[in-house]
């Protein structure tokens, strides 16, 4: 299956409304809509468009699904003044939402129910959207999951679960002839690029602060001095490619590399070699030079692998 399928089975979601529950009562709710199966089938997968762009070529104008889920969340926030999208995310066959509900005024149904119409009116009324075959299928699954939310601590998960679940999607490209797989905006290796290498015994006093650049700043960021330089990146808002020497399936991001991801600036590129070893290093570090416009190298051991690929030795 897909990761970028939502599976309710997997994931543990009930779509039957908890028996007793008083949803007019207020209450914060974590919701999952998906697409409905025929229309995920008509979009080859992708109904409301993928995360990123896998072709690693310009930016990709919003798929209209996408502007038009994002314009109804607006709308429906605008009209009911006694609900609040605490979080979403808009997934390739899914939506993601945290919604809090004051007591009194209505139902969490009221919510979904009022927003899944929204969006079909819309996308029926704009006309030229839906794939041929599924012009007459509806848009969304017929029901709903959800999860009440019970205590500050829930709310904390669920809210990273939601922000983080766009960038687990794993997308696929070639660059320089080369096939990778990444985690982020694959656009940014289309930027003028900065290669970050440094040695790992750095002497005292030597200068650890990235220059002022526009471009985007190239790195395994693995050694203790590389990682040091990735949290000044990360702290001035740069852009950021990572070759980070694991694969990427099942690796947990830093919650610090997160408002990077969001905000499209950062690239998690899964390398071929990714045993760990020496060498492994020495081939990403190859390449990181070998695609990088520019070099950054605050310190290089004498002798070391990093003077070897420097001297064209490596």
């Amino acid at each position: 299956m897909k990761s970028s399928q939502y599976n309710p089975e997997i994931h543990h979601r009930r779509s039957i409304r908890l028996k007793g529950h008083d949803y007019a009562g207020g209450g914060l709710y974590f919701v999952t809509i998906c697409a409905h199966r025929d229309f995920v089938m008509a979009a080859k997968g992708l109904p409301f468009g993928g995360i990123g762009n896998p072709g690693a070529t310009k930016m990709s104008p919003v798929h209209p699904m996408r502007e038009i889920i994002s314009e109804e969340i607006q709308h429906t926030a605008d009209l009911l003044p006694w609900m609040q999208w605490k979080e979403y995310a808009i997934m390739p066959d899914h939506f993601h939402a945290l919604i809090e509900i004051k007591g009194g005024y209505g139902k969490l149904g009221d919510v979904v129910g009022g927003f899944k119409a929204g969006v079909s009116r819309n996308v029926h009324r704009r006309g030229g959207i839906l794939p041929a075959p599924s012009q007459a299928a509806p848009i969304w699954h017929r029901n709903y999951y959800e999860v009440i939310v019970r205590n500050e601590e829930a709310e904390r998960r669920m809210s990273q679960y939601i922000r983080m679940n766009p960038w687990k999607l794993i997308i696929s490209g070639s660059y320089e002839g080369k096939r990778f797989r990444a985690i982020g905006n694959p656009n940014l290796l289309n930027l003028p690029k900065i290669a970050v290498l440094c040695s790992r015994r750095v002497p005292a006093r030597t200068g650890m602060e990235p220059p002022e650049r526009a471009a985007v700043f190239m790195s395994g960021f693995h050694s203790p001095t590389e990682k040091e330089i990735l949290a000044r990146l990360l702290k001035r808002g740069a852009k950021i490619i990572c070759c980070p020497s694991w694969g990427i399936d099942k690796m947990r991001i830093p919650l610090e590399w997160l408002p990077a991801l969001e905000e499209n600036r950062m690239m998690l590129m899964e390398m071929m070699n990714r045993e760990g070893t020496l060498a492994a290093s020495e081939e990403r570090n190859r390449f990181v030079l070998d695609v990088s416009e520019e070099r950054w190298i605050p310190y290089v051991t004498p002798s070391g692998m990093l003077a070897r690929l420097l001297n064209g030795r490596g």
